[in-house]
């Protein structure tokens, strides 16, 4: 930075032709202008300017360099400018990333809306689980299940998610429905391993608020919502599942809600960015559209 810093005056001080009037448009002094062009002959070791009392000349060297210096400082004025207006207006490509099952039914539509606001910006959707914050250099905005724990991270929620405990009827004709949350440590219970989600514990409410945490076990492990409900409604076991994910199929009868006086946790949609200031204009606005249609969202789930 110094060394810019030496350049950039020096161009100044040939634009200007004498010492003393290239202090009064820096709002240096003169020594500290004559400074600055004297390290570059230092450490050149060769004369750029030849100082008379007419002002000052350059010489062959110093012109060559003055030429090359003006050029290069122009280019980089040129990338600084784009890169902030880059700051603030919408532009470039927006990664964004969300779960299968939310993206599907609900932000497929809303980034399909986004897009024909902002023309001028490519958006590239991504799904699948994934953690934020270990891929926060891949993404400009994640659409993840539950509220990150890192605090580098912004978090806001999107909608609320209950989840509830079902099974097919299939499944129970060969299994005796649980009466109570450590009967589930006898069945056969499908996990859905990905950040944010409950694994294999699972935590369950009763009317008079005491939790009841249970550690489940089962066969079929996966990080995906949508293979987790086709394995429920094959019979495989009983899942902890959005009841937004599976209402259809609790009200055709595909599948059975089961231990209905106990409350699951919620497992909220959250929206996750990175850094609290100085946010891309991007991502700005993209944040800025979803939370305009955050109700959207809610009446959705």
């Amino acid at each position: 930075m110094k060394r810019l810093a030496d350049f950039t005056i020096f161009v100044a001080v040939v634009k200007a032709g004498t010492l003393s009037e290239a202090s009064k448009a820096l709002d240096l002094s003169v020594a500290s202008v004559s400074k600055h062009v004297s390290r570059i002959e230092r450490q050149l070791g060769i004369r750029l300017l030849v100082r008379s009392s007419r002002g000052l000349k350059l010489t062959d060297e110093g012109r060559d360099l003055y030429e090359n210096v003006e050029r290069l400082i122009g280019e980089l004025d040129t990338v600084v400018s784009k890169v902030s207006q880059a700051g603030q207006h919408p532009q470039g490509t927006l990664r964004i990333a969300s779960s299968i099952g939310l993206g599907r039914k609900h932000i497929v539509p809303l980034v399909s809306e986004f897009s024909e606001r902002y023309p001028e910006l490519s958006v590239q959707l991504n799904f699948g689980e994934l953690d934020p914050a270990a891929s926060s250099h891949l993404v400009d905005v994640a659409i993840v299940l539950g509220e990150p724990q890192d605090s580098s991270m912004v978090a806001r929620r999107l909608m609320r998610n209950p989840c509830v405990l079902c099974a097919s009827p299939d499944y129970l004709a060969r299994h005796p429905a649980p009466r109570e949350p450590r009967d589930l440590q006898g069945h056969d219970c499908l996990i859905l391993d990905c950040p944010g989600a409950f694994k294999d514990q699972w935590v369950l409410e009763d009317a008079a608020g005491k939790r009841h945490t249970v550690r489940v076990r089962g066969g079929l492990i996966t990080d995906n919502s949508e293979t987790l409900r086709e394995w429920v409604l094959e019979g495989r076991g009983i899942a902890l599942k959005s009841l937004s994910d599976i209402q259809s199929q609790l009200d055709n009868g595909e599948l059975v809600r089961l231990l209905p006086e106990y409350r699951a946790p919620d497992l909220d949609f959250y929206m996750v960015y990175a850094g609290r200031e100085l946010i891309p204009a991007k991502t700005r606005a993209f944040v800025d559209f979803i939370e305009e249609n955050a109700d959207r969202l809610e009446q959705a789930g």
